[in-house]
Formats: C-alpha cells, structure tokens, sequence
C-alpha cells in the first residue's frame, strides 16, 4: 500500500476517533448564507453566541460551516445555514449504511458459520478436507459475541485503531471464542484426525478493495495480530507479546524503553522477503504498556491456522504443515452436504454490530455491511450492495440529486445535503428499529467518539449523533487540512422533546495535527452543544 494512501487512513482514523467526527462543493462566507460576512442571522433564529465565538476563531477565518436544525414535528426550521449545499458525508455515511441492513436485514438477523467434511469421517478419522466457510460474521465469537454482544473498548481506544493512535487497548472478549467452539463440535462429531486439509472458504464474496483496507468474508481478532509491549527499565529491551498467540507469525523485537514521559514510536512491518516476520521497532515509555497492531492481508490463511490451532487443542491431529490456505482445492460453491455439516457458529444479532460500528465509526464493519446487502441481493460483488442504500434513502424521501454514495464507510466524494440528512433521520426515527440505531450512535461526553467531547458541559449525554472526518496533512509544512469535519443526529432539549441536526465545517487549516485534532472536534461537538443548550426546556 503506497505511503501516502497509509498516512491519509491513518490522519482520518486519528481525527475521527481522539475527537468528534465534507467539504463544501458550493461557495460560501465563514458559514454565512448572507451577503454579510459579519452576520449570523440566517433561516430560523439567530445562532447562539457561543456558536459564534467558535465559529469566528483563527482556524475558520476561511473555512464554511454548514448546520441545520429543525423540529421534526412541525418541520420548523431553528437554525440554518447551506443547508441545501452539498458536504462531503465521511462517517455520516454510516447512517445509511448502518439504518439499511437494519431495515432490510434485521436488527435480530444473525450469520451462521458453517464448518463441513468434504467425506464422512471413519473411525474417527477425516480423510477428506474440513472447510471453514466465511459468512461475514465480524467477530467469529470474539467482543463477547458468543454472548450475543458485541463489544468494544470504552476504557480506551479500541485496538482496531492501535495503529493510528496512541493509548489503545485489546479488544473486550476473547478473540478465538468462536474457533474454539466449533472445534469442540468438531471433536463431539467424532473426529479425531484430519488427513486432509484444512480450508476455509471465502467465497461469500470477492474481497471488497476499499480506502480503508481489504473486507474478506472471514474475521478473526478483526484480522489483525496485537502486538503488546511492555516496558522495562529506560534504556533496556522491552517485552514483547504477539495476541492472539499464533504459529503463523514469528517476532523479531528491536523495540527499546524510553523515559516515563517519552511518547511511543511502537510500530510494526512483515519482512519483505518473509511475510511472516513481523519487525517490530520503536520505542515505548517506562512504565506503561503500549500497543499496536499489524493488519493481516491474507484474511483466510489467518483463519486456517487458528482454526488448525484450535482444532490442536481439542486433541484433533492434523497432518498438513501448510501455513497458507488452499483455494484450489475448495469445493465447488454450492456442493456443501447438509449431513457433513460438522459445527456451526451464530454470530451476535446486526443490531449489536452496527450499534459498535456507528458508535467507535469503524470503517471496515460499515464496508462489510455493503458486502450483507450484495450477499442479501444474490451477488458477490459489495458494490452490488450500494443501490440498496440508494434505494431506502429515496424511499425515504432524500432525492437521488441530494445524495451520492461510494462505499460503506463514507470515502470521499460520499456528499449529502444537510437537508438529506435531516431527512433521513426523520424518516428513521419513525422506524421500528429506531431505538436500536440511535442507541448505537455517540453520546457528547459519555460514549464513542463523542466519549471525550464536552464532558464538563452541560450539554453532556444530551448530544447524540454520528461524527464524520475527512482530513490530511499538507506536504512539506505538516499543516492539517480539514475538508470536513461533521456531526449529525439529535439534541435532547428536554420534556422528551428532540430536535435533528447537522453541523459541519470545511477548510479549517490548523498549524499541525495534534493541536489541530484535539480542537476541530471539540470545537464542532461544541457548536452542537451551544444549539442543544439554547434550546433546551
């Protein structure tokens, strides 16, 4: 993957996940739609003054905002500004992706993996294959989805962003639950010894190629291997611990320990010429545990060897030592018998799923819910599931001409009108699986990636919406350059009454991205916050 292409997934998901999270494709003046750039007053009232002192700050001195809110039982409209203009979407994409497979899939659908014999075992043992076959099951029995949840980390940041961001932490759960438990169905069917293969099929789909990586039909541990360091006394080695431990990856440690208050460069990369060498290098601070991750790229193989492993620890002999999964050798599609189904797994309802991947924003979970619908469409191909999405939004009342879509996530050019998004949501929350979308969405100082926005307001847990980011780095001067960051959904004003809204600024240009991550978010979380509270009962 080029350089560049890393460092703008890697920007994206830092914004999008230490702060809240499209550019403006029509002119206008600092977020005025008046001829008079000095001036607030727009559709509806006048924006709060704490809306505008944000707003007239450096950083926006250039930029646009646009915002829209409305009362969805009267269609007042409070405040406006560009409110037909189109945005870039970024994470707001996520509504539609997230409320679709809801409406047309189910909050309560679950997907089974299924695990078959190619020929009946004898005497305990298989002399044909044992094929795992990949269903889009995003945990595989990990996040405590052999619970029927499906949970992330809410006391630090989930590992999925390890990578990109500092301070992250292991997923909830054990990752290889759900391996486990079919190999223990695998040994209660009688079998002892597999002479032939192990497979797993991942032809559910064609690998789904998006900005934010590959989206197989298969996840283990979310296909990624954590690498955990900890440290020793400055100066010394660091430990290092490879999780889940596996026989597919070998380390080679040349991470150090820096001071109690150095920052940490923990970083990992395969061997060029042996891809199963993880160098892992860098440095991490004295007395802390760092983590990162390594994203694996052969999503089936992953899953063979843990599967392998698992299968070892059920006392099942397994005579291949091929570390790489076999895709000639699958059977043809279709030819699976019913009566050699060995084990089964059923993953955590969608509702469950979505609820993490609208609350945490998480890219790969939003694309591999396109993939559900194509599936559900009776195609291969994820982008076969996007008119789904176009569809329901039409269906909705959201005009085609008011909404384009490219992936599940919200890669850009994804734009929406804010109208088209307040749109959406209306139509949403007359829906009967309402409460299950906006109970998965970020709350202003309490949850998601809106947990660390505004928790001394008091506008606290009374701002719930989707946050959404495009940004990147400019070459040579290391400023950040924010297309769009956004934030959408509803504010509680009190008497069990809610108010929709949208809100997001483009083209603000901070001098370098730590400062300018930490302030973009909190500054449109706030302007949020100053709409709720000017409304409020």
């Amino acid at each position: 993957m080029p350089m560049r292409r890393l460092q703008t997934r890697a920007v994206k998901t830092l914004i999008a996940v230490a702060t809240v999270s499209g550019l403006l494709l029509a002119a206008g003046c600092s977020g005025d739609s008046s001829d008079d750039s000095d001036s607030k007053k727009t559709q509806g009232q006048q924006i709060p003054a704490e809306a505008t002192a944000i707003m007239e700050t450096d950083p926006y001195t250039a930029a646009r905002w646009s915002y829209l809110v409305v009362d969805p039982e009267t269609d007042e409209v409070i405040y406006s500004n560009q409110a037909d203009t189109f945005m870039f979407l970024a994470s707001q994409t996520k509504h539609f992706t997230v409320g679709t497979v809801f409406n047309d899939l189910g909050v309560d659908r679950k997907v089974t993996t299924p695990v078959y014999a190619t020929a009946a075992p004898a005497n305990g043992t298989l002399t044909g294959d044992l094929v795992l076959v990949g269903s889009g099951d995003l945990a595989l029995g990990g996040r405590n989805a052999d619970q029927g949840k499906f949970d992330f980390a809410t006391d630090g940041i989930d590992h999925v962003y390890a990578d990109a961001l500092p301070g992250a932490v292991l997923a909830p759960g054990n990752p290889l639950a759900g391996l486990d438990a079919m190999a223990e169905q695998v040994a209660a069917s009688g079998v002892t010894r597999v002479d032939g293969d192990v497979l797993v099929d991942p032809r559910l789909w064609e690998t789904y190629d998006t900005v934010e990586g590959l989206v197989p039909s298969i996840f283990v541990n979310d296909n990624l291997v954590d690498i955990q360091a900890s440290p020793g006394e400055p100066g010394q080695p660091a430990t290092i611990q490879m999780l889940p431990g596996n026989g597919l990856f070998t380390i080679d440690n040349q991470v150090t320990t820096g001071a109690a208050d150095s920052d940490s460069t923990l970083k990992v990369a395969a061997d060029e010429a042996n891809p199963t060498l993880l160098h892992v290098t860098g440095s991490v601070p004295a007395g802390k545990t760092s983590l990162t991750v390594y994203r694996i790229t052969d999503a089936s193989s992953w899953a063979r060897q843990l599967f392998i492993e698992a299968l070892q620890r059920e006392g099942i002999t397994v005579a291949s030592t091929s570390k790489s999964n076999n895709d000639a050798a699958l059977p043809a599609t279709g030819s699976y018998q019913d009566n050699l189904r060995l084990a089964s797994l059923e993953s955590a309802p969608l509702g469950e799923s979505g609820g993490m991947i609208l609350a945490t924003s998480y890219n790969t979970g939003a694309n591999t819910f396109v993939c559900l619908l194509a599936v559900e469409a009776g195609s291969d191909q994820c982008e076969d599931g996007l008119p789904a999405i176009r569809d329901l939004a039409a269906k909705a009342g959201v005009p085609a001409s008011d909404f384009v879509i490219m992936d599940g996530q919200g890669g850009d050019p994804s734009s929406a009108t804010p109208t088209a998004v307040a749109t959406w949501l209306k139509w949403v929350s007359d829906q009967p699986w309402a409460d299950t979308f906006w109970s998965g969405q970020p709350i202003l100082g309490e949850r998601g990636s809106l947990s660390g926005v505004g928790v001394d307001s008091p506008a606290k847990g009374k701002v719930i919406g989707k946050t959404s980011t495009s940004a990147d780095v400019e070459p040579g001067t290391e400023r950040l350059i924010i297309t769009t960051q956004g934030l959408s959904g509803y504010l509680d004003v009190g008497d069990g009454k809610r108010l929709l809204f949208v809100t997001a600024v483009s083209n603000a240009v901070f001098p370098d991205l730590p400062r300018g991550v930490f302030q973009v978010g909190d500054d449109v979380g706030m302007v949020a916050a100053a709409f709720q509270q000017a409304q409020e009962k």
